[in-house]
Formats: C-alpha cells, structure tokens, sequence
C-alpha cells in the first residue's frame, strides 16, 4: 500500500471520526464521553503523524523543479484553505451548542427558585390550615357542649311545668293561681326564647360544620398540588444536572478539538518551512552547472501525483482566523524574487 492509498484511509477514518461526533451532538441525550472522544482525537493524530513520516520516508531525495514548485504550493493552499473553512464551522456550531446549552441551565435555575417559592407558600398555608381546624374542632365541641347543657335546662324546666300544672288544676283560682299563670307565661316566654336561641345555635354549628368540610377539601387539593409540585421540582433538577453533564462533556470536547487544531497547525507550518528548505538546492544547481539538464520527462511525470498527494496531505488543518501572516510570507518572497534565465 502506497502513500497516496493510506491517505486516502486515514481522511476516510478522520471524516467519519467528525461525522460520528456530530451525530452525537445532535440527538438528544447521546454525547460522547470523554474517554471516547480523546480516543478518537489520538487516533486522528496518531494516524496524521504515521501518514507525515511516510511522506517523508518515501521521497527523501526528490526535489521538484522550481517552474512546478509554485503550482504545487497554490494547489496545497486551496486545499489547506477549504479544510480551515470546514474545521471553522464545526467550532462555530460548538459554540453554538454551549451557548444554547448554558442559556437552558438558567432557565432551569430560575424555574427551581420558583419552585422553591412555591413549595413555601404552600407550606405555610397547610400550617394555617392545620391551626383553623384544630381551633374549628375545639369551638364545635364547646357548642354541641352548650346545647347539651340547654336541653337539659329545658327539660328540667318543662318537667316542673308539668307538675305544677298537675298540682294547680285541682286548685281553686286564687290570687296565688293568678301569679302562677304569670310564671307559666314569663317561662313559656322564656321556653320560647330559649328554642330560638337553640335553633340560631344549630344553624351555626351547621354552618360551621360546612365550613370544616370545605376547609378540608381544601386542604386536600392543596396537599394534592404540593405533591405535583414537588415531583416537578425533581424532574426539573433530574433534567438540570443531566444538562450540566452534557455542558462539561461538550467543552471538553471543544478543549480537545482546539488543542488537536493547534498541533496540526504547527505540523502545517513546519511542512511549509521543509518546503522552502528542499526548494533552495536546485535552484542553487541550476545556477551553478547550466550545462547539465533540467530532468523535464521525470517532473512531467510526477507532476499530478504530487499535486493530488500535496492537496491532500493537510486535510485536518486549523480554523482560517488560527494562521497568522508569517504562514504564508514564503508566498510573498517567490512573488517578489526574481526568475532566472533558464539556460539555453
């Protein structure tokens, strides 16, 4: 297996490597671990350096003419340019994804404060409730205490009616009958009043009665509500830590990614300056033996390997913003410097 095929293989494995991850970001629930993803960041490394040393391994002593180096280099920098877009794009969609990731843990974090508002006020409302109905209970006992009291009064009361009415029917009417006939009035008077009092004090323990009944249903929905409450609230910080763990997986990730951008970006760099090293020796043989020829036949035949290898050597490049100007400066100094005569 060539060169040309293993890169091919490590590009195919580094895609998939993206693709995979990406999946991950987007489904719900799924993140990678960390583990997982150092994994597949040393692998594409790993593989990356295999795929440099080769390179370098199996062409040591070839040095491409100074009339196709140019080609080759534009031809590099396309490449290494349109790599640096996608890489941007997949850290832009990173960004993207914590941020909308920490906009939902604030959320979060304002729906359980508020949750725990409510669980006080419903707290402090169940004591109120618990506090009327023990005062309620304690002023039904003392009325149904009173009315017992009253009927006993009464029937004490009519019972001596009855009797003295018994004793006074065989009397003759007397100024004494006369008297007891304005007690009986004043008592049935009394009697009568007494049976009022004793119906209004039946209407409000029924009333009272009604009032408990509806506290107490009352109370029951509101036990009921902090029950739904409370499961809320536990659902709501069960979805909380699972969004935090899903934050500190991703920026973990972020972290690996720049850091694996940063070393291929150096690796970049220093193809760039072999580069520059192996294209100043023909140049200088050129220059020096005018009679020996240019090998046309050999370059002409390894025009296109080297520019389909070179265009793919550095696909997994840093971000457009990470390469500074001294990159690319080369580029200006071949501009700038003059081109030789080629010998005749």
């Amino acid at each position: 297996m060539n060169w040309d095929s293993q890169l091919n293989s490590i590009l195919s494995v580094a895609d998939g490597s993206v693709a995979k991850m990406r999946e991950r970001l987007t489904s719900a629930g799924k993140f990678p671990k960390g583990a997982e993803g150092r994994l597949i960041y040393s692998s594409l490394k790993s593989q990356t350096v295999a795929l440099l040393r080769i390179c370098s391994e199996s062409r040591p002593n070839y040095r491409p003419p100074s009339s196709l180096r140019l080609g080759v280099q534009w031809a590099d920098l396309a490449a290494i340019q349109s790599q640096l877009q996608i890489q941007s794009q997949l850290i832009e969609s990173f960004s993207v994804k914590l941020n909308d990731l920490e906009r939902e843990k604030q959320s979060q974090q304002y729906h359980i404060h508020t949750l725990q508002g409510i669980s006080q006020e419903v707290r402090s409302l169940r004591g109120e409730l618990r506090k009327k109905d023990r005062e309620r209970a304690d002023l039904s006992s003392e009325v149904e205490r009173r009315m017992e009291q009253w009927r006993r009064e009464v029937g004490r009361e009519l019972s001596s009616l009855a009797r003295g009415n018994d004793l006074r029917g065989d009397l003759k009417e007397s100024f004494g009958s006369r008297l007891g006939r304005d007690e009986l009035e004043r008592l049935r008077r009394e009697l009568e009043r007494l049976r009022r009092e004793l119906g209004r004090q039946e209407e409000d323990m029924q009333l009272q009665q009604t009032e408990a009944r509806e506290t107490r249903r009352q109370c029951e929905h509101s036990r009921k509500t902090l029950a739904e409450l409370t499961g809320s609230c536990r659902t709501h910080s069960c979805d909380l830590m699972r969004t935090l763990c899903r934050y500190s997986l991703t920026q973990q990730e972020v972290h690996q990614m720049r850091a694996a951008v940063s070393e291929l970006k150096r690796e970049v760099r220093s193809l760039f300056h072999q580069g520059q090293a192996l294209a100043s020796p023909p140049q200088q043989l050129t220059s020096g033996d005018p009679s020996l020829p240019a090998p046309r036949s050999h370059s002409k035949g390894l025009t296109a390997d080297e520019t389909d290898s070179d265009s793919e050597d550095f696909s997994p490049t840093p971000s457009l913003s990470e390469i500074s100007s001294d990159d690319l400066s080369w580029l200006e100094d071949k501009e700038s410097a003059p081109r030789r005569p080629k010998p005749r």
